[in-house]
């Protein structure tokens, strides 16, 4: 038994003794100082954007807090409530049915998408539950023409403001449409924790993950541990708009989604699953059994989960390979020798997922995109269709090479924006300029490499080792760099708590929990966490009622 054990075995039998002599008594940890000091020390929009993406029956049991640039986790991950990560674009664009304000100051949240592509639509069946109408974005209802005939959401993964900033003058062109455009200067996700899944449905059902359900890529649904999209049970719990909009019209509204992961999906729909509704078009490129859910394959296709509510088209795979776009790419350093900056440009390459990893990826899914608009005669009528799209090369490239510094993410902003011109010339000819109307957002930033932030990076292995090792075995359930899942059964059975679990967090050290580098000398002592907080207590916090 460990030192710390005894002294809380101690403690628990003075409490036993209070409880025999006085009665039961329940503390409520919102009265335990250490730890409440600890959580309203945390920067209050840090505490609300945590508040938005939790839920007690599916998040973790504690919420953990590490002081910026510090985080939990390997690969760079860009799971924070931090500025960096939640601050992002957001571009609205459509002559006749968008403003030419150039740039607007008034915050916006990425839910806001939802109610405002409502009324472009014209359509007054949809409720968004946390989120609002960019009005200034909308030319008055008196003015605009009939609803364009098709509005698509367009989604650049990971390129938030910490990335466009880094790279100011590698999108020349999406700069060019600003003034006739609307640009919100102050766009936020709004919730943390700040991840693709919850944030594409927060995009689709104008909420934030306390009531969607999509609170993380992990969480409980009962005494499951599940991930969203992976059975009919992770899906989100709201309708988006696209589904109560689709089912209004009877169906006759064209719907799809060109992404790559499954986590892609929540900003389009639930297909046939949602009640009336249909099988909307789907395409996507998961990797069978996957680790992790942003890892990608080899062709396009649906995962098991979704097969049975959405269509998949096969022309997805007969259109031209991505070898038919590697030049391009490898022109982009200067050089051309079949490789991008060194990484060879190859079919046959296990480096860069065959290519599809670089910035020929951009090209070849735009192609399946224009293909899936031509074939399916997206914008044709008159009734309006909806068009989802991510583009996920920048979060990859984020994550494989050392954040967003590197000169592989400025090749992947400056195809993202050369393409982003050939696609607004395409749906000017294909559907029609004046036709059409377009947001362009991202559902988060990306990490900076620690050597450029200076960032301490806490392994989430160590930390479940700690807890273990600190309450036994079988403690723990999971590691996320925002929050921690406990067995409740097992801390019971050992006479412990949450709370004891939080203070115990509070203890850990950088030379305790270091995932690279070892910390050296007296930093090696300073303290992981800024604060760890009993998830079913949060909402009782004094200082979160003021923000």
């Amino acid at each position: 038994m460990t030192h710390a054990r005894i002294r809380r075995f101690s403690a628990a039998v003075v409490l036993l003794g209070v409880v025999i002599a006085f009665g039961p008594t329940v503390q409520s940890v919102a009265a335990d100082s250490q730890l409440v000091k600890a959580a309203c020390g945390v920067p209050g929009i840090q505490l609300l954007r945590t508040s938005r993406g939790l839920r007690l029956d599916r998040s973790g049991d504690i919420q953990l807090f590490t002081s910026e640039p510090d985080y939990v986790g390997s690969g760079l991950p860009h799971i924070s409530p931090f500025d960096y990560v939640q601050d992002v674009p957001m571009f609205w664009y459509g002559p006749g049915y968008i403003r030419a304000q150039g740039s607007v100051r008034r915050p916006v949240l990425t839910p806001d998408i939802a109610p405002t592509e409502a009324d472009l639509l014209n359509f007054d069946g949809f409720t968004a539950p946390d989120a609002r109408t960019m009005s200034e974005a909308l030319e008055p209802a008196s003015q605009r023409k009939d609803p364009p005939k098709l509005i698509v959401t367009y989604v650049w993964d990971a390129a938030g403001d910490v990335v466009l900033d880094q790279w100011k003058n590698d999108w020349p062109y999406l700069k060019s449409l600003i003034p006739d455009g609307t640009w919100y200067e102050n766009a936020t996700i709004a919730s943390s924790p700040a991840s693709t899944a919850q944030i594409h449905t927060g995009m689709g059902t104008g909420a934030f993950p306390r009531e969607h359900g999509v609170i993380g890529h992990h969480f409980r649904i009962g005494e499951t541990h599940v991930s969203p999209w992976r059975s009919v049970a992770a899906m989100p719990l709201l309708p988006t708009l696209a589904d109560i909009y689709d089912r209004a019209m009877g169906n006759r509204p064209k719907v799809a989604l060109s992404g790559t992961v499954a986590i892609h999906m929540g900003m389009e729909s639930h297909g046939s699953l949602w009640g009336g509704g249909d099988k909307d078009i789907a395409i996507l490129r998961e990797a069978d059994n996957a680790l992790t859910l942003g890892a990608e394959g080899i062709e396009w296709k649906l995962t098991p989960a979704l097969e049975n509510y959405f269509e998949f088209p096969k022309y997805a795979n007969q259109l031209p390979t991505i070898d038919t776009y590697f030049k391009e790419s490898d022109i982009l350093d200067g050089k051309q020798d079949k490789k991008w900056l060194g990484h060879p440009l190859s079919l046959k390459a296990e480096e860069y997922l065959a290519g599809f990893d670089t910035p020929a990826r951009i090209p070849y899914q735009q192609k399946l995109v224009e293909e899936i608009i031509i074939r399916e005669e997206f914008g044709k009528d008159d009734i309006p269709d909806l068009l989802f799209v991510n583009n996920k090369l920048i979060d990859t490239l984020a994550h494989i090479n050392k954040g967003l510094n590197g000169p592989e993410m400025r090749d992947a902003v400056e195809m993202q924006d050369r393409y982003l011109e050939k696609f607004v010339e395409f749906l000017n000819k294909q559907v029609g300029k004046g036709n059409w109307a377009m947001v362009l957002t991202a559902d988060h930033g990306a990490t900076p490499y620690p050597k450029e932030s200076g960032a301490f990076v806490i392994s989430p292995g160590k930390i479940g080792a700690a807890i273990n090792e600190e309450f036994g075995d079988g403690t723990l359930q999971f590691v996320q760099p925002t929050q921690v899942f406990l067995d409740r059964e097992t801390l019971d059975k050992n006479g412990d708590s949450i709370e004891d679990v939080a203070k115990f967090l509070l203890t850990l050290t950088k030379g305790e929990t270091f995932e690279n580098a070892a910390p050296q000398g007296a930093e090696s002592n300073d303290r992981v966490f800024a604060a760890a907080f009993p998830t079913e207590e949060f909402g009782k916090l004094p200082c979160l009622k003021g923000v």
